[in-house]
């Protein structure tokens, strides 16, 4: 079972879906859909849009956790998010296109139930009209010439701008967008000149300041491109906003992004082990995978927002406004080749990755452990990564994080420890068995976590062993980006009083269950209109066993550290139609008895924290980086945006070596292990990488200090 495609069993529904809905072992099922999805006759291929359009809606109204009704009020959050998804920076539409759209806002509830694609073939046209306008508008300011030495600005924050008014003004907001991004290719070519000349570089040409702006504006036409959408591309983005009205983790799936899914769920990579992002014409990368070549390499960080892509030594490709599956197929590649990525990071910098693609190791994810020595010698930590809560849905001999978190306990009471250091860090979830299973191993039998569905029913979720594996001290530590399983797990830690959490101001917030149904199992064999695609829906939330649900309001530390993402905004809060938080009764159970004194070592760590100097510079680089965030308006004056970047490096290079000094933390194998690494030099060359990292982590040298108080 997983928090994100969970088998509820026990369930009326469930066995009814069971006779009309084959489903795969990984893709696990619930309840849902016994009377509206009925044996369909045959279609012909040019029904498959009406059949794709009648089963997304069918799917929202019976299965998903909220009631949804068609209303005007529904037919408005789509409205709203279908503009979105199509024109985010409002670089296509005009206002007299959104005043035509507008008449359709409150019927879109009634083309869903009658299938009618009228409003959808309007605007497409219209987007296809306007983004091929806005080909030629780009083609004809990269014709000309810019004047740098004018005092004009661009804005680029959505909120802040207006649809224009004309195609006139349309026509000159294209000329900015062409001049802003001469100008900087234009200063990456001087910085670069200048740079060779300073390091008497022979090799290098000079040129003049003129020619070097030809290179740019060249360089530019080269890179930039817009892509051309398919009709499947179209109505995707027309029903994903349909289905992001109700939730923002509810999503329909084309049949080739439900293959895409489907190899994402597979644990298994060849190319630079990122997780990327398509969102209003930027790819974001929004996971780096442990093991991975990403990961090793070190620089591609997430939230980076990825601007070029280059294959080996040549010359990088724009990527803005390309559709996401392009963008993976030219970052994806054969094992040993390179892939240079531009990368704008979140403080404003832009920097070239290069890096090595390989096949992403799946033993990289699994859980590991080592021994941390505090920089007295006096407290020694068993410390857990566990990087996600995974599960062998295939194999029940498979790997299991429940498991294997169990063997690493095993081994660290061998070693007599302090206490233990579960890292939970980035860690987005998984496994929904496995979480109850690993939370069991802290406690006796109890109540981990409450599920209600859809029809308003609540059942707990327990350990039922009474067998204890690991008893002494622990802390949990989490950050705004564990969500899902790490906030089960760490939320019953918390209400148990069994472990004092340690991490950012919340976790993420997701409170909530998803399922997927693939369309196709509805349909008799040999249909011709197959593959139909594939629907990801929210059906159950969560709670806490002290009544509260981790949704919107995540998981709030007892130690509350600072960190880069302090002052922005993430977490389930900031998404689109977000289910709320609520409350229900709470379960029984008894807190946990310890020998030290939870608020004095609680209030020892904040004293640590707050006079500590390294925790205060990542305060301020966090002001920094929200501040930075929140810069939408650009200058294309060469002699102010060069100011402007000078003033970025010298605020980025007070803040560079974060995390980079060792903290006087001794980071060492367990016995077990260094034993199965002794004859395995790759093995051996992760390990004393990683133990580098852990020795440089701030915050685990203050986990292991707080381990020190509660021994």
């Amino acid at each position: 079972m997983s928090i994100d495609y969970q088998d509820d069993k026990e369930t009326k529904r469930n066995k009814i879906m069971k006779a009309i809905l084959k489903v795969s072992a990984v893709v696990l099922a619930v309840a849902l859909i016994e009377v509206a999805f009925k044996p369909l006759k045959f279609y012909s291929a040019s029904e498959r849009e009406k059949v794709i359009f009648s089963f997304v809606g069918q799917s929202l109204q019976t299965a998903h956790y909220e009631s949804i009704t068609f209303d005007d009020a529904f037919s408005s959050k789509i409205f709203d998010e279908y503009m979105e998804k199509l024109d985010y920076g409002k670089r296509y539409f005009l206002k007299s296109d959104i005043e035509e759209f507008e008449k359709y806002r409150y019927k879109i509830d009634n083309a869903i139930k009658t299938t009618d694609f009228e409003f959808y073939n309007l605007v497409t046209s219209v987007i296809k009209k306007r983004q091929d306008q806005a080909k030629s508008y780009w083609e004809e300011a990269l014709a000309g010439d810019f004047d740098f030495s004018v005092d004009e600005y661009i804005q680029t924050e959505p909120d802040s701008l207006q649809y224009c008014e004309s195609e006139a003004a349309l026509k000159d907001y294209w000329r900015k967008i062409a001049k802003l991004a001469v100008l900087e290719r234009y200063c990456d070519l001087v910085d670069a000149q200048d740079t060779a000349i300073a390091k008497k570089d022979t090799s290098y040409t000079v040129k003049s300041l003129d020619e070097l702006k030809k290179d740019a504006i060249n360089s530019v036409k080269e890179q930039k491109r817009f892509y051309n959408f398919k009709d499947k591309d179209w109505l995707s983005f027309f029903l994903n906003s349909i289905v992001a009205a109700c939730d923002p983790h509810s999503e329909f799936f084309m049949p080739d992004d439900k293959t895409n899914f489907d190899i994402s769920m597979s644990g298994k990579f060849e190319g630079i082990g990122a997780t990327l992002q398509s969102r209003n014409g930027q790819t974001k990368v929004v996971d780096i995978i442990p093991g991975s070549a990403s990961w090793r390499q070190g620089e591609l960080e997430v939230n980076d927002v990825i601007q070029k892509v280059g294959q080996g030594d040549n010359e990088p490709i724009d990527i803005t406004n390309m559709e996401l599956d392009d963008v993976v197929k030219m970052v994806r590649g054969k094992k040993g080749s390179t892939v240079k990525l531009t990368v704008k990071k979140i403080d404003g910098t832009v920097k070239v990755i290069p890096i090595e693609r390989d096949v992403v190791v799946i033993e990289e994810t699994y859980a590991k452990s080592s021994i941390l020595t505090s920089p007295d010698g006096k407290t020694r930590v068993g410390y857990i990564y566990l990087p996600k809560f995974y599960a062998d849905f295939n194999d029940k001999n498979g790997r299991f994080c429940s498991k294997d978190v169990k063997t690493e306990l095993e081994k660290l009471n061998r070693e007599n420890v302090d206490g233990v250091v579960l890292d939970l860090r980035n860690n987005g979830g998984g496994s929904l068995s496995d979480v109850v299973d690993m939370s069991g191993l802290f406690i006796e039998k109890g109540p981990i976590v409450q599920v209600k569905t859809k029809d308003g029913l609540t059942r707990q979720l327990s350990d039922k062993s009474s067998e204890i594996y690991y008893s002494g001290p622990l802390v949990v530590m989490v950050n705004s980006f564990s969500a899902s399983a790490s906030e089960i797990l760490s939320a019953a830690m918390q209400d148990y009083d069994r472990a004092i959490i340690m991490g950012s101001e919340s976790s993420y917030g997701k409170g909530t269950v998803q399922s997927i149904y693939d369309f196709d199992n509805f349909l008799p064999n040999n249909n011709d209109i197959k593959p139909l695609g594939a629907i990801k829906i929210t059906i159950q939330k969560f709670y806490r066993i002290n009544g509260g649900t981790t949704q919107l309001r995540g998981v709030i530390p007892d130690i509350i550290v600072p960190d880069s993402y302090s002052y922005l905004k993430v977490g389930e809060k900031e998404t689109h139609n977000p289910l709320p938080y609520d409350e229900i009764s709470k379960a029984d159970y008894m807190t946990w008895e310890h020998s030290y004194r939870k608020k004095k070592v609680v209030s020892n760590s904040k004293d640590r924290i707050k006079n500590n100097p390294i925790f205060k510079q990542i305060d301020e680089n966090a002001k920094r980086l929200k501040a930075r965030s929140d810069q939408s308006l650009f200058t294309l004056n060469i002699e102010k945006y060069r100011d402007e970047q000078r003033a970025l490096k010298i605020e980025a290079d007070k803040f560079s070596n974060i995390g980079k000094d060792k903290t006087g933390l001794k980071a060492s194998y367990l016995a077990a292990d260094k034993k199965s690494v002794a004859n395995d030099t790759v093995k051996a060359q992760k390990f004393t990488r990683w133990f580098g990292d852990l020795e440089k982590d701030i915050y685990l040298l203050e986990a292991t200090n707080v381990i020190g108080d509660m021994k």
